[in-house]
């Protein structure tokens, strides 16, 4: 089973609540990245998405404390794929701060999940192709040691 301790994003870029929402925007374009943990005292208390800081700007709101996202799901990192894959369809939360010992360690976003179901595709992909692949040398293997040819051949 995957656990989210395998596939989250480990470098968590955080912001404090009092901060203002071109900050956020800022620290977002400069680091590349669609959503920040809020926090306090290193405990997160919102999410803060693109669509807050545009929310924000449009309404002319000055802090982040007034547009974040409070209402969020925590995520423990041993917690599986599946789990997460089930709050995505079950919710319109894309983010979860991943929190252990009261501290955040991680970020899962819709994106870390799509990239790990890809990336657990191809290995199945993989091990089919091996699978598959020794099943042929093995039916190969029988058909000619058992075939008259073999016979012919060797005696």
């Amino acid at each position: 089973m995957i656990r989210v301790r395998n596939f989250m994003t480990k470098d968590v870029i955080t912001i404090s609540k009092d901060s203002s929402i071109t900050a956020a925007a800022k620290l977002m374009t400069s680091k590349s990245v669609s959503g920040l943990i809020v926090v306090e005292k290193n405990n997160p208390i919102g999410v803060l998405s693109l669509n807050d800081v545009i929310k924000g700007i449009t309404y002319k709101k000055k802090k982040i404390d007034d547009v974040m996202t409070k209402d969020f799901i925590i995520i423990s990192p041993i917690q599986s794929l599946y789990q997460v894959t089930n709050l995505l369809n079950k919710t319109k939360i894309k983010i979860f701060p991943v929190v252990e010992y009261e501290k955040v360690i991680g970020l899962i976003t819709e994106t870390d999940v799509i990239e790990a179901t890809r990336d657990l595709t191809k290995f199945h992909q993989i091990i089919l192709e091996v699978i598959l692949a020794i099943f042929g040398l093995a039916t190969a293997f029988f058909l000619f040691y058992f075939s008259p040819l073999r016979a012919a051949i060797f005696g």
